[in-house]
């Protein structure tokens, strides 16, 4: 097994910066596309994720965050 720093993220950690990754990619919209498309493989429930991943976050600060995906696109 390769060993690096990467290596030392708990599995919330991943999760979160997977995910992160993946919206800043994909956009919001295309992040709960995939984690839809890719729950048969997944036992996690993705709106279960969903409210874990924004569960900090307002609703203008998921807009805002939204609407600055599209800009950069």
């Amino acid at each position: 097994m390769l060993s690096n720093e990467r290596t030392k993220f708990t599995d919330k950690e991943i999760i979160e910066k997977g995910s992160r990754a993946l919206i800043k990619e994909l956009g919001y919209s295309g992040f709960l596309r995939f984690i839809r498309h890719s729950e048969e493989i997944s036992k996690d429930n993705y709106l279960e994720l969903e409210d874990e991943l924004f569960k900090d976050m307002s609703i203008d600060e998921i807009y805002d965050n939204a609407r600055e995906n599209w800009r950069n696109k």
